[in-house]
């Protein structure tokens, strides 16, 4: 008499193989998905000096900084509709996401930070320099919880050696 299906070794073999395969494939896959959330903080960090480039230019009521000074222009005085939510799935904090736009002699630089707040921590860029932001280790600075130290400006404060002379923050 013919007897059809597996047996119970063929299935447990079978169910062996598959669990190896995983414990290759499963952190694999989540550094990929982590590389690409560390890589979206990024790209969201250099729109935000576009759109930070783009409003400066555009509203010729905003004054610039001078030689040593800076202009701080917050998430939320930018335009939004391209930053609906950060990587995680949270929101990105707009009291602590800026861009910094300083004047170093007769060129100005460019820093930025993003925080993502979500599920009752945060994660993001500490400010970082539009240089540092186009190497490819940038994603190497993408911090989380306590790592992350989040620092709110004010008027007279400083941030990358230069002293803030405005806020932008509508």
């Amino acid at each position: 008499m013919g007897r059809k299906g597996f047996t119970l070794i063929e299935l447990l073999a079978t169910i062996l193989i598959l669990s190896l395969l995983m414990l290759v494939a499963v952190p694999n896959v989540m550094s990929t998905i982590d590389k690409n959330k560390r890589d979206t903080y990024v790209e969201d960090a250099k729109r935000m000096i576009t759109l930070a480039e783009y409003k400066v230019r555009s509203d010729t009521s905003i004054e610039l900084p001078t030689s040593g000074n800076c202009i701080v222009l917050k998430l939320s005085s930018l335009d939004l509709s391209d930053f609906n939510e950060g990587p995680e799935g949270g929101s990105y904090n707009l009291a602590n996401s800026y861009v910094v736009m300083a004047r170093s002699g007769s060129t100005y630089k460019y820093y930025a930070t993003i925080v993502e707040n979500y599920d009752g921590t945060k994660r993001g860029l500490p400010l970082t320099s539009r240089e540092n932001l186009n190497k490819s280790s940038a994603r190497n600075e993408v911090l989380s919880g306590s790592e992350l130290r989040v620092t709110t400006p004010s008027v007279g404060s400083k941030l990358s050696g230069f002293t803030v002379k405005k806020i932008i923050d509508s």
